[in-house]
């Protein structure tokens, strides 16, 4: 059985797994926004995501829990974009988002709930 610390230190060195595949690609901007959606992810006490790098050099963040099986938030250097999956259909909004700055409550709808 996995603890909330193993869970985080997987996607610790899931990050840094993918970086290294890709160091000189990966931009501070999108690095900074990983880690400020990481950051409050935590300290919301929410369930932490699988990471995966996405097509471009990005980071693409996903849960194995009910709610949100069916969410996608890959980070950009200058937003979030939010892929809900359905039968036959995908929504796709994106959320602007530059380092350090707070998430709308849309965005925070989208996340998993808190444990």
């Amino acid at each position: 059985m996995s603890t909330d610390t193993d869970d985080w230190a997987m996607v610790t060195r899931a990050v840094a797994e993918i970086i290294a595949e890709r160091p000189d690609e990966y931009l501070p901007t999108v690095r900074q926004n990983l880690e400020d959606l990481l950051l409050h992810i935590r300290r919301t006490n929410r369930p932490a995501p699988s990471v995966s790098p996405g097509y471009w050099p990005t980071f693409c963040l996903e849960w194995d829990v009910v709610e949100s099986s069916n969410l996608l938030i890959e980070v950009f250097e200058d937003r979030y974009e939010v892929y809900r999956f359905f039968d036959g259909k995908t929504d796709i909004w994106y959320e602007p988002h530059a380092h350090g700055d707070r998430l709308s409550v849309a965005f925070e709808a989208e996340l998993p709930r808190a444990a």
